[in-house]
């Protein structure tokens, strides 16, 4: 498992809006299965210090992705 470190989250040019989600650890494979390889989301950060609720900021390229991924995950 790879940790990314937390830092001051910010977009990019092309990914502009960041979507927060509170995951259960359990779901992260599939979760990083699912986005790594996608070009209109960007994994930008994932905090781990409390060990049942991960917080996860995605990087998106539009408000309609970002709105998707908070609503769905």
């Amino acid at each position: 498992m790879r940790y990314f470190d937390i830092t001051s989250i910010a977009g990019t040019k092309t990914h502009p809006y960041i979507a927060e989600i509170a995951m259960d650890p359990a779901k992260w494979f599939k979760f990083e299965q699912a986005f790594e390889a996608r070009p209109v989301v960007r994994i930008r950060n994932v905090d781990q210090r409390m060990p049942d609720a991960w917080i996860v900021h995605i990087a998106c390229a539009s408000k309609e992705v970002r709105d998707l991924l908070e609503s769905n995950w």
